[in-house]
């Protein structure tokens, strides 16, 4: 599957459809969750209007929409696993606060930080820290609350799970830059841990655990889900680098400055020319870089449309699963949707 340049962004409609049903529901959640912050005898009206604005500011609201796709292929209702996707974008939210601070990032979604909108000193992120651990505890309760009972409980499981392996890739990918040159393989190591393994694969598999769903199902969502996270890991990467602000709502070439250890880094390091290499290597991770430099060499050496490439094999091999027929073909189409959509965001 080659996706064109110039095609169009917009995520799929079963996204769309599933925001439109999520954002009324997250709010009334939030509205009832914050009224206990303000209930606190010192002043934390400011910590829950920021908390409010940085929830409710958007993003793509994949993770709840695919937990719904897991339960539906699966055999169950949508409005039984409402909650729980809700819950699933909370935990998002967690780990992107907490990946903010530890990026010293500034902007998100085209909004402040969490810890920036606090007033960025540490006693600030201590308090937007505070307020990520508050949206994993509400994951919990979210995800425990279907009353399904071994079902939920292996939910939890698979979403304490894998966040045990989040944290280690998220531990791995911030101590990448202070180390050794990674290879290729085990920097795909590290995004499927980081980004991969909840982006997808859990959101499916907690949406089909609710719903009681058979191994060959279970099995199915895997083998679509495994690729499909690594390819768009690539898509992010593409994004941080060359993606414009209004796009990724985040300064445009943000990896480049903080020095993150990417898969486009890599094949750069190993196609481009000893010089090119070596000035990038210098580059990477400096405050006084040339972004556009950098930018150039990575284009140069051909690694853009080397990862562009592995990205839209990853999907491939996402879409060959689709047609095993183990997943009902009503989800199946609007699982294709999301693949095609994962790669061609970044085109």
């Amino acid at each position: 599957m080659r996706s064109p340049r110039g095609a169009p962004l917009n995520p799929p409609d079963c996204i769309v459809e599933y925001a439109r049903i999520a954002e009324p529901r997250l709010r009334a959640f939030l509205d009832d969750k914050l009224r206990a912050l303000e209930a606190l005898p010192v002043a934390l009206r400011d910590v829950a209007d920021a908390l409010r604005d940085y929830l409710l500011r958007g993003g793509k609201r994949l993770r709840g929409a695919l937990l719904l796709l897991g339960h539906e292929a699966a055999g169950g209702q949508r409005e039984a696993a409402l909650d729980a996707s809700i819950g699933v974008e909370l935990l998002h939210a967690y780990l992107l606060i907490h990946d903010d601070f530890m990026d010293q990032d500034d902007v998100r979604r085209g909004g402040p930080t969490l810890h920036r909108a606090l007033g960025g000193d540490h006693h600030a992120a201590s308090i937007a820290l505070l307020c990520g651990s508050l949206c994993e505890t509400w994951a919990y309760q979210l995800v425990l609350g279907s009353g399904r009972g071994a079902g939920e409980r292996e939910a939890a499981k698979r979403v304490a799970q894998t966040l045990e392996q989040v944290i280690l890739g998220q531990m791995a990918d911030l101590r990448a830059p202070r180390v050794a040159e990674m290879s290729a393989g085990a920097i795909l190591d590290v995004q499927q841990r980081k980004t991969g393994s909840y982006t997808f694969e859990l959101p499916l598999s907690v949406g089909a655990t609710l719903a009681g769903g058979s191994s060959q199902v279970f099995d199915a969502l895997a083998a679509y889900a495994r690729p499909l996270g690594l390819a768009f890991q690539i898509a992010d990467d593409l994004l941080g680098t060359f993606g414009a602000p209004e796009v990724t709502g985040k300064p445009s070439g943000n990896d480049l400055r903080e020095g993150k250890r990417t898969l486009l880094v890599a094949r750069a390091l190993e196609m481009g020319s000893r010089e090119d290499a070596a000035a990038l290597r210098d580059g990477l991770g400096s405050t006084g870089a040339d972004i556009s430099k950098l930018r150039e060499i990575i284009r140069r050496s051909g690694a853009e449309q080397a990862v562009r490439d592995e990205a839209e094999r990853l999907c491939a091999a996402s879409l060959r699963v689709l047609e095993s027929g183990a997943i009902p073909k009503n989800v199946a189409e609007r699982l294709r949707e999301i693949a095609v959509y994962t790669v061609r965001r970044a085109a």
